[in-house]
């Protein structure tokens, strides 16, 4: 018997056991005798079938001389005779094609006619075949398949088996026999997807490991890849075994070796441990994202103790990957964990960091390459906006990767304007010890006055640095150019804004000089300071300020004339404005009072009316003369209303 066939057999799981035969195997009488014949020496095969053609061959040479006198007997027998003799005749053809057709059947569909060359082994059942021929060791078909003949997968093609039988009767044994014709993806599909066996199929078939292998349009895998290349490796098992992997060149040994940690070198666990083969994928997810569905997430990697060990502050919900740790991780090509950080850019998830402008603006671009600096692993989400967070968190870094980088601390502008504009120690040549130290004198000795940092940093700590710092800019520029930029921000909602939370109230005391042009009629236009008082005009701020933005003065409200343009009505307070600093001490009478027209223009003064309120204009100083009294009643005998008209009238003035 073939001593490598034997070995193979000769251990259980890896651990031997005693030879034994075991007779069970055989209970079937059919077998034995099918054994033996096909078991005998090349010698007696070839013997046997020359003695049974010679034997034939005496027969008919016998017979053939004869023939007539059987033909003459036969006919002179009488009816009853003839009769009987057709009957056996037809009876004796009736069991040969009977007999014929029964063999036909044995060696079609029956197994036992296999066992001539072949001895199924049930699994995990240690056999040793004694030396009385040569067996090929199969494993038994098991589960669903094990009423299926051997031929209802083999396809049975008499011509090629006619060429195996006389190799085999020649004495030719082991590989030099062809081998079995492989079995077809369409036998399978016969039973597995339009068989009784259909129902199953489109959940199998939707799975990511085989639509990974099924619909790949690599050469290597397109058009080549069958059921029985993953299954029934160990033949009639029809489960992947772990050598299906790498078997062809498929994955190659190298490439599926693991060299992480110490799981560096193990051989025990099956690919499908890690690799979910069987996970269900959507069916309008690509390929690719079937092939995505392979790689091992957390599920896989904590169902190992160790692992769990070693991950104690992993959670899935801060994980940026959705805890799909293949992504970063090979144990097959990455002896240790940290060499997963090579990966943000070599497996294309991150490849254009080099473009992002925030990694490549002048704040970054130095560390930029070093991920983990600022990305925590298993926690890699960082808040742009939070620069303080991050520089405080790298600078606190004792022994992580941040312990030789010292990025600035946001808001300390000040302490950074004295860092920059600090004394520098003046050069000199090197002096023995104990000399005296360099003498300083004039300016020198006193160091450059610091710039004031003019932009408020601490009343705006609660905004992002991000909002007017730009980390993209390859120069380190503001988002904005002042003051335009403060405003936009600050003037969002003007009418929601609480304007005295950045204007105080000293800001806005002092009354503001502005210029007001005074056009009289038939005279030169004249130019007038007015100071206006905030105070005085209890208004919201944007019934003033009006332009988005700037929040600058409409052109109507900075003249006056948008609100104060029609203020010659009689209720107006004319002294509000236009009261005379100083005591009118020029004698005038009645007629200065008169044709107000001759220089101001007579629309306005149309509607002017000589109440107390106009008069205290120029008479301030008596304000308080005769309080609630008009000053016309006297002065110019008359009341306000009739004496208005002799304010228009036109009166010729020298």
């Amino acid at each position: 018997m073939n001593s490598m066939v034997q070995d193979s057999v000769r251990t259980v799981h890896g651990a031997a056991v005693d030879s034994v035969v075991d007779k069970t195997l055989l209970p079937d009488p059919v077998i034995p005798i099918i054994q033996w014949i096909f078991q005998r020496p090349p010698w007696v095969m070839w013997g046997g079938v020359v003695l049974a053609v010679a034997i034939l061959a005496l027969i008919l040479r016998w017979l053939w001389p004869k023939r007539q006198k059987i033909f003459g007997w036969i006919g002179s027998r009488s009816r009853g005779l003839k009769t009987a003799m057709v009957g056996c005749i037809l009876l004796i053809v009736l069991l040969a094609v009977g007999l014929g057709y029964k063999s036909y059947h044995f060696v079609e569909t029956d197994r036992r006619f296999c066992n001539g060359c072949h001895i199924f082994i049930s699994s995990g059942q240690a056999w040793e075949q004694p030396d009385t021929g040569y067996y090929s060791l199969v494993p038994q078909l098991e589960g669903k398949h094990d009423t299926l003949s051997c031929h209802a997968c083999h396809e049975l093609k008499p011509v090629k088996e006619a060429v195996k039988m006389v190799l085999w009767m020649s004495g030719v044994r082991g590989e030099e026999i062809p081998a079995h014709a492989k079995v077809p993806r369409t036998t399978c599909e016969r039973c597995h997807v339009t068989g009784a066996a259909k129902e199953t199929w489109q959940a199998i078939a939707a799975t990511a490991g085989h639509r990974t292998h099924l619909e790949s349009d690599s050469s290597a895998l397109k058009g080549k890849v069958e059921c029985l290349t993953c299954h029934a490796r160990t033949a009639h098992r029809f489960l992947p075994a772990d050598t299906t992997c790498v078997q062809k060149g498929c994955h190659l040994t190298e490439a599926t070796r693991i060299k992480l940690g110490r799981m560096s070198g193990q051989s025990e666990l099956h690919c499908t441990v890690c690799h979910k083969f069987t996970k269900p994928v959507a069916a309008l997810a690509t390929r690719d994202s079937a092939a995505g569905a392979l790689r091992p997430d957390f599920k896989q990697c904590l169902s190992c103790h160790q692992m769990t060990a070693q991950l104690t502050q992993f959670s899935l919900n801060r994980d940026p990957h959705s805890g799909s740790c293949g992504m970063c991780h090979d144990p097959h090509a990455q002896a240790k964990p940290a060499d997963a950080m090579r990966s943000c850019t070599d497996a294309q998830c991150h490849a254009q960091t080099r473009d992002v402008a925030f990694h490549a603006g002048a704040a970054h671009r130095r560390v930029a390459q070093n991920c983990i600096l600022c990305h925590q692993p298993h926690a890699a989400r960082v808040d742009a906006s939070d620069c303080r967070g991050c520089h405080e968190r790298v600078r606190g870094s004792v022994t992580g990767p941040g312990r030789k980088a010292n990025p600035p601390v946001p808001f300390d502008t000040t302490k950074a304007l004295k860092q920059s504009v600090g004394p520098h120690p003046p050069d000199r040549e090197p002096r023995g010890k104990g000399d005296a130290p360099p003498e300083i004198s004039g300016s020198a000795a006193l160091p450059p006055p610091v710039a004031v940092d003019s932009f408020n940093h601490d009343r705006h700590n609660k905004l992002p640095c991000t909002t007017c710092h730009d980390p993209a800019s390859k120069k380190s520029k503001l988002t904005f150019e002042p003051p335009r930029g403060c405003q936009i921000c600050h003037h969002q909602a003007p009418s929601k804004s609480d304007c005295a939370s950045c204007h105080e109230a000293a800001e806005m005391a002092s009354p503001h000089q502005i210029e007001v042009s005074i056009s009289p009629a038939g005279r030169a236009p004249r130019v007038r300071t007015i100071g206006f008082n905030h105070d005085r005009h209890q208004l919201p701020c944007t019934t003033c300020h009006v332009a988005p933005v700037t929040m600058t003065l409409a052109d109507s409200v900075a003249t006056c004339r948008g609100c104060h343009a029609q203020h010659h009505q009689v209720e107006r307070d004319c002294a509000g404005c236009h009261r005379a600093a100083v005591q009118v001490s020029k004698a005038h009478g009645l007629a200065d009072h008169e044709g107000c027209a001759a220089c101001h223009t007579a629309s306005p003064v149309r509607d002017l009316q000589p109440t107390r309120n106009f008069c205290l204009a120029c008479h301030g100083v008596d304000q308080d003369h005769y309080q609630g009294a008009e000053c016309s009643t006297c002065h110019l005998q008359s009341d306000p209303a009739a004496f208005k008209p002799r304010l228009a009238a036109a009166v010729e003035r020298p």
